[in-house]
């Protein structure tokens, strides 16, 4: 092969590929220009889709802040409504402090209070036991007389009177319709007696206090205050003050004050009727009041008694003073004497001694002592009263 040949065999390889590279470039280009296209078309709708989203990413982004700033702010609105309502939280702590501590007081006092209430219950038990008792004791004449004649006693003891020196029990008298005994008899200072019966009607009363508020309580008040009185009439025709030196009168001793008081409601007159017969109705009350009076009356007849005895006393003790002011007198004028000998003996003993003392001093006399004179006694003793006032003061007091 020669080299023309050769040359067009070359040639026509470079030609043809050139031809196939601009072939080729052109579909190159054709499919890059196609992929240019969809890819921007490709672009553009993730673009797009991006801008979507990343709107959607803002406005939630937009809502996020929102509701962390108003998250803020509820935070810091609950912190300052947790600051407001601390108070009311401790307050609530400390009233349910208060109200369980209130709940064990209120457990311990119901049981105290039940324990009271059973306490009571069995003390009304008892009560109403020893109330049947006693009115089961109150229903003997004699027992009532007994509980009467044990409240006198009290009230004599509270008085001051003393049994066998101001009063007697049970002391027996005879007069003119037979023998009588009252329950107490006591004597007045100065002579005189006054008798006191101590029995008393009590059933009656009683039943008036059973029937309550009742139609029947009348009833029964009304058979009391005659039976009071009736009792009354039993004591006047005893006739107690002809057989002593009493005054014309006996006293009817009630020992509850409401057994006169429902005699009363029952009867407005049965005091004036019982002292047509004289017989006095007396309470607790008005029967202290009398013993005091008679108690105070012997302590008056004590002191005169006793002004004999204190009068002699009291002289003898003005003789003994009188006697005492001379003792005392003689030690003064003792005493006197005793001054004015000690004052002349210092008086001598300066002008005789201590004058020879000091020259010897002065002429050169030495001494490890220092000699002084003693001090002369200006005080004297205190002169008493004159000792006739004592017999003026005597004769006061006997006069008195």
């Amino acid at each position: 092969m020669n080299a023309v040949s050769l040359v067009v065999v070359v040639a026509a390889i470079v030609i043809g590929a050139a031809i196939g590279w601009l072939a080729a470039s052109r579909t190159w280009r054709a499919r890059m220009g196609e992929l240019d296209a969809q890819v921007r078309r490709e672009s553009e709708v993730g673009a797009a889709q991006l801008r979507t989203e990343l709107a959607g990413a803002e406005g939630e982004l937009r809502l996020l802040k929102a509701d962390r700033e108003k998250l803020q702010i509820e935070q810091a609105e609950g912190k300052s409504l947790e600051e407001k309502i601390q108070p009311l939280k401790d307050a609530l702590e400390s009233v349910r402090i208060q109200a369980q501590r209130a709940n064990v007081e209120r457990a311990e006092a119901d049981a105290q209070l039940r324990e009271q209430i059973e306490g009571v219950q069995r003390g009304y038990t008892s009560l109403e036991g020893a109330t049947r008792q006693l009115v089961a004791a109150m229903s003997s004449g004699q027992s009532r007389g007994q509980w009467g004649e044990m409240q006198l006693e009290q009230l004599l003891n509270h008085s001051g009177l003393i049994e066998g020196t101001h009063y007697k029990r049970q002391d027996t008298r005879l007069g003119a319709t037979g023998s009588s005994r009252p329950d107490i008899v006591i004597m007045l200072p100065g002579g005189g007696e006054i008798l006191i019966d101590a029995k008393f009607p009590f059933d009656a009363y009683w039943k008036a206090i059973e029937a309550g508020q009742t139609p029947e309580s009348a009833v029964h008040l009304k058979k009391h205050s005659d039976d009071v009185l009736a009792r009354a009439k039993e004591l006047s025709g005893k006739r107690y003050s002809d057989s002593s030196s009493s005054p014309d009168f006996v006293i009817m001793f009630l020992p509850l004050e409401s057994l006169l008081s429902s005699a009363l409601e029952a009867n407005g007159l049965i005091l004036e009727e019982t002292f047509q017969r004289n017989v006095i109705l007396a309470t607790p009350t008005s029967m202290l009041g009398m013993l005091r009076t008679i108690s105070f009356g012997y302590q008056r007849q004590l002191m005169a008694d006793n002004a004999e005895e204190i009068r002699e006393a009291g002289a003898e003790m003005l003789n003994r003073l009188g006697a005492a002011v001379e003792h005392v007198d003689g030690m003064r004028r003792g005493l006197t004497q005793a001054v004015k000998g000690y004052n002349s003996f210092v008086g001598s003993f300066d002008n005789r001694v201590m004058t020879q003392a000091r020259k010897m001093s002065e002429l050169g006399v030495s001494s490890q002592r220092s000699l002084e004179a003693p001090e002369e006694i200006s005080e004297t003793p205190r002169e008493t009263r004159n000792s006739p006032a004592l017999p003026v003061a005597e004769e006061l007091f006997l006069d008195s």
